[in-house]
């Protein structure tokens, strides 16, 4: 097939590196088809997209009004020939898209759903010696925005965890946290850069990930879901698509999360604004409810030892039914073969 793949840069394609579906051409002038990520290029040939959340092609990633003002034209393109599949990693994505694109049935044709796949060299099987609770039990976070990935909150989990003497140990992997900013006990901070191999030795480490994230993120799903590890999280975006909730993960419903529509682009009209309205409502308690939850989910796991046993068992088992890498690798030949 004559088909030139874009640069991978996120954890969310990364399986093409490790388990391409086809032999893709090295130089991309003599292709006929491009496959493409997050971005529609000025080309001439015909082309497959992937995409995490639709506005991203319009070119912005940090101005959401200005996401919201290329609406028209990004149909208008997303309407051309050339672009011949537009690829969702999720039906919820999908949904999100085609509210943006005011259900254009030409485009709602082309956007096909491919699940995203693990790395089946990085995958741990369920292990019945590694579900052991009783001690000390080990936390982790691994994001690199302060405000977005939600530090501040588990900040303040770890301050309920310790009002409640419960003994833990929280690993905290972020090079974005100020410098001003008071670290609670048990916290232990990795604000360097960090080798993918150490990421997967602090997963097989820990007995739960906590992520309380309000932006949107997808490595640490794929990653919880590889490495067999339970996640708390906040119910972003399309993530209840990945993880099913109380089966392979907890999901918690939060107050505020970027991608909003009532707010995305309008209360909020980039970045630095949502950081903004984060921190005011972090520091006027608008998160305590949430951090309580999560702190709620970790006690239940503690007192009920059989669930964090059960949910390890799941994880094994849906990762391979649903995320295997022949899975997407199946999905995406067939759609070539259309092309």
């Amino acid at each position: 097939m004559n088909i030139y793949l874009h640069k991978i840069k996120h954890k969310l394609w990364e399986s093409y590196k490790y388990n391409p579906p086809i032999k893709y051409k090295k130089i991309k002038f003599f292709t006929e088809t491009e496959h493409t990520f997050n971005v529609i290029t000025n080309s001439k040939k015909k082309k497959i997209i992937e995409f995490e959340q639709i506005l991203l092609l319009s070119g912005q990633s940090l101005n959401y009004e200005l996401m919201l003002d290329s609406k028209a034209s990004l149909i208008e393109r997303l309407r051309c020939d050339d672009i011949r599949f537009l690829i969702s990693p999720t039906y919820i994505a999908k949904e999100n898209a085609l509210h943006y694109l005011e259900d254009d049935k030409l485009i709602s044709d082309k956007i096909k759903i491919v699940y995203p796949s693990i790395n089946e060299n990085r995958f741990k099987v369920f292990d019945e010696q590694k579900t052991n609770l009783n001690g000390r039990i080990k936390l982790l976070f691994i994001g690199q925005k302060f405000y977005g990935k939600g530090v501040p909150i588990c900040f303040r989990i770890a301050e309920i965890l310790n009002k409640k003497k419960i003994d833990f140990h929280f690993k905290l992997v972020c090079g974005d946290i100020p410098k001003n900013i008071k670290i609670p006990k048990n916290v232990e901070i990795l604000n360097s850069k960090i080798s993918e191999n150490f990421k997967y030795e602090l997963y097989d480490w820990c007995h739960l990930f906590i992520f309380p994230v309000v932006q949107d993120s997808f490595g640490v799903y794929l990653e919880c879901l590889e490495t067999n590890t339970p996640i708390i999280s906040t119910n972003i975006y399309d993530k209840k698509d990945i993880i099913t909730n109380n089966k392979t993960g907890v999901l918690i419903d939060t107050p505020l999360q970027l991608y909003e529509y009532k707010n995305f682009g309008i209360k909020w009209k980039n970045w630095n604004e949502f950081q903004e309205i984060f921190n005011d409502n972090f520091l006027s308690g608008f998160f305590e409810n949430l951090s309580n939850k999560f702190v709620e989910r970790i006690e239940n796991f503690l007192n009920n030892p059989f669930l964090f046993k059960d949910m390890k068992k799941n994880i094994s088992y849906e990762t391979i039914e649903r995320f295997h890498p022949d899975i997407k690798k199946n999905a995406l030949i067939d759609l070539y073969k259309k092309i």
